[in-house]
């Protein structure tokens, strides 16, 4: 596999997870790939794990942390072609429940660091007429999940960011995407698993069982099938496609206005939740 050989990319999030699996796939497909992380040793033992060509260390929270390490990325690597951007998912939680603070924060986090990168990387895509601008989002920004909505807003903002470039950049040969994976095994699934078997009060296995339920191919996702799909959008065979919102979810988005509904049935109780009308469309799963 070569399909990304000359190319230099800058993978954020990418000790764990989706961010690690596409690092290593840019790797194996022939990228010069630089790492960026918050953790030090975690981010080097990455690059040492899968043969990057380096790393920088900033919080994606902190803006001149990250307008440093990106300072830095362009002075070791003298351009990026390829961006990927990837963060951790802000904490779940009504939306009473959440401060401007914790607004702030997963703004900073989420959509203020898709900005400053864009920002930064984009000028020598231009000069250079070709570039990837990849961000890998959540499948809350085509149909919002119960309970995050700190990530269903933040991240349709970087949605919004990614649609509204591609007009505007496509003729100097850079295209954008956005990834929307759902139920893809890192520790942020199980965390939410675990949350939500809790508000719901379900063992854990049972929990999983009927959230597996919930998509068409019938298991979960693992960070190698985002990293497939990432590989392909960098590449110069998806120099066609651009502006698009891609799922990466088992068909999971299909069922979402009926698992979201039964869902919010459940936490929010029946006694408080209007009655259903005659005439409503069923929300029976059997059916």
């Amino acid at each position: 596999m070569s399909r990304l050989k000359g190319r230099t990319a800058l993978v954020t999030a990418a000790t764990r997870g989706i961010g690690y699996a596409v690092a290593e796939r840019f790797v194996q497909e022939g990228a010069r790939v630089y790492l960026l992380g918050r953790d030090r040793q975690r981010t080097a033992a990455a690059v040492a794990a899968i043969g990057a060509a380096g790393y920088v260390v900033a919080d994606l929270s902190d803006r001149e942390q990250l307008q440093r390490a990106t300072e830095d990325v362009l002075h070791y690597a003298g351009h990026v072609d390829i961006l990927f951007h990837n963060t951790g998912g802000p904490r779940p939680g009504r939306f009473l429940t959440l401060s401007l603070e914790d607004w702030e924060q997963a703004l900073r986090h989420i959509f203020d660091s898709a900005l400053i990168l864009t920002r930064a990387l984009l000028p020598a895509m231009i000069e250079r007429r070709w570039g990837r601008l990849l961000y890998s989002t959540s499948s809350g920004v085509i149909e919002p999940l119960p309970l995050l909505h700190l990530s269903n807003v933040t991240r349709s903002a970087v949605a919004a960011l990614a649609l509204s470039l591609a007009p505007e950049v496509g003729p100097y040969g850079i295209t954008t995407h956005v990834l929307a994976p759902a139920h893809i095994i890192t520790e942020r699934q199980q965390q939410m698993q675990h949350y939500r078997a809790e508000q719901e009060g379900l063992p854990i296995d049972e929990y999983r069982r009927r959230e597996q339920g919930a998509l068409a191919v019938a298991r979960f996702g693992t960070p190698a099938d985002v990293a497939a799909l990432a590989a392909f959008l960098a590449s110069d065979e998806a120099g066609y496609l651009t502006g698009i919102i891609h799922p990466v979810d088992g068909g999971f988005t299909r069922m979402v206005p009926v698992y979201s509904e039964v869902y919010t049935r459940e936490i929010v109780g029946g006694d408080r939740w209007p009655k259903v009308r005659s005439n409503a469309i069923s929300t029976d799963c059997t059916e």
